[in-house]
């Protein structure tokens, strides 16, 4: 045994508690770092020396940098974000839909629906004049004009999902584009049994965001890279990528037909997994869909109730003027005969003075009891329109709220797999410090032994 073999092994000693603090310095300099995962030096013994008495050992090597992480961990957690921001997508929809519908404390539909049926009453208590008959047809006019902007605000309401879905799919195809090249940086860096770390955390980041939007399936190849899969299709492989894009049906429920995302210059749809976008296209084919439909059957009934009351009546104008134009929320208006002619606004069947059986009837389509449709009054029908939507948003946000406790308990159990602790670093690095002094003092030694044997020759 030489003595350069004892200062070899010293130094192998200080490589390795300098790489260990260097380490840890990395550690805590990126421990607000998102999506960090702390990493940790291997150290092994050096291949020792065969000599007649024995192997000698040859000090210490780092074998490898590796990142403290947990893989499973991280999959479950891309999955459950994945239905999580669908659920919060869905959730903002019905939140948006109900500021528009209204509430029970809140009820501006109600209460023009309310006001039109008593300025009938009140017209049906002679004697008449012609304020009460502008009152009517004002009141009309309020409650279809409620109606227009209500039915508008959930055209909007679709129109901006679907701009949310162009984005969307821009964004996912951005980041598959990311995690392709960030597979041909990882090939380079991870020569000679390395690990590029901090690009597997950037790749772990990327593909987390894609899961956010749909949740894929990621399968890592022996050389590193990985391929995504979303709903059977594979959209990333090494650094090949398919985009996806957004197509139309040509169905005339919305401005705009059903939202499809298919695999771009293909022909195949793509059948949307959990996520933020099956979360923007449910919201726009399903709740917005689903309330302008509600809305639209309120109107339908209202328009076919009055005006067939209306057109039994008598007045100037003559027997059989419909009160209400229009077929839908979006179109329904009082007719601009009655605007321009109050007088023509029938009252009864026979317009003989104090007879007011039309204006009676009419009065009585919102009033409690009145079967109008499936044994409700008109007012009863708005009303559980409301109280169906408030419903399914109280049940919506409770599916948030407990889908984020799940994310929050992942969260805490995969912070403590890979989470930086700063004590637990400050404690290695006092005690690298120690080894880097100690294989110091060796070398140290080592020197002073030279010394002594150069004097004596």
């Amino acid at each position: 045994m030489s003595l350069g073999s004892i200062m070899q092994i010293g130094l192998t000693g200080m490589f390795a508690a300098g790489a260990s603090m260097q380490t840890s310095s990395h550690n805590i300099a990126n421990a607000s770092t998102p999506g960090f995962s702390r990493q940790r030096a291997v150290t092994g013994s050096a291949r020792g020396m065969l000599t007649a008495y024995g192997v000698l050992g040859s000090g210490t090597q780092v074998m490898s940098i590796q990142r403290q992480t947990d893989q499973f961990l991280i999959a479950h957690r891309r999955d459950q974000m994945s239905m999580m921001t669908q659920y919060d997508t869905e959730d903002m929809a019905l939140q948006n839909i109900e500021v528009i519908f209204g509430s029970m404390d809140n009820n501006h539909l109600g209460d023009a629906m309310t006001q039109f049926f008593n300025s009938w009453s009140s017209l049906a208590t002679p004697p008449h004049n012609e304020v009460l008959r502008r009152d009517v047809l004002g009141s009309a006019e309020r409650l279809a004009l409620d109606l227009n902007a209500m039915s508008n605000s959930l055209e909007n309401l679709g129109n901006d999902l679907d701009d949310q879905i162009a984005s969307s799919v821009n964004s996912l195809n951005m980041m598959m584009d990311n995690v392709a090249q960030l597979n041909r940086q990882i090939i380079v860096g991870e020569t000679s049994n390395s690990t590029a770390n901090d690009l597997r955390d950037q790749r772990d980041i990327l593909l987390g965001q894609i899961s956010e939007l749909a949740r894929a399936d990621v399968i890592e190849r022996d050389d590193g890279t990985v391929d995504v899969i979303i709903s059977g299709r594979t959209v990333v492989t090494r650094d090949h990528v398919q985009h996806l894009e957004v197509t139309h049906s040509d169905s005339e429920e919305l401005q705009r037909g059903a939202a499809k995302i298919t695999v771009k210059g293909g022909r195949y749809e793509v059948d949307l997994p959990e996520g933020h976008l099956k979360g923007l296209v449910s919201a726009r084919e399903e709740s917005v869909l689903g309330a302008r439909q509600g809305l639209d059957e309120l109107s339908r009934i209202l328009i076919d109730k009055v005006n067939e009351l209306h057109g039994q009546g008598l007045s100037d104008g003559g027997r059989g003027l419909l009160f209400f134009t229009g077929d839908s929320a979006a179109t329904i208006a009082v007719n601009s005969q009655l605007v321009d002619n109050p007088q023509y606004l029938a009252t009864s069947r026979t317009n003989l003075t104090g007879d007011t059986d039309i204006a009676l009837e009419i009065a009585a389509l919102g009033q409690s009891g009145t079967d109008v449709d499936k044994g409700m009054s008109m007012n009863e029908l708005f009303s559980a329109l409301v109280v169906d939507l408030a419903s399914d948003t109280a049940a919506s946000q409770f599916r948030v709220e407990g889908q984020q406790q799940t994310i929050d308990a992942l969260d805490a159990r995969l912070e403590s797999v890979r989470g930086v602790s700063l004590d637990e670093e400050a404690a290695n690095i006092a005690l690298y410090q120690n080894a880097y002094q100690a294989n110091a003092r060796v070398i140290s030694a080592v020197q002073e032994m030279f010394e002594s044997v150069l004097t004596m020759v």
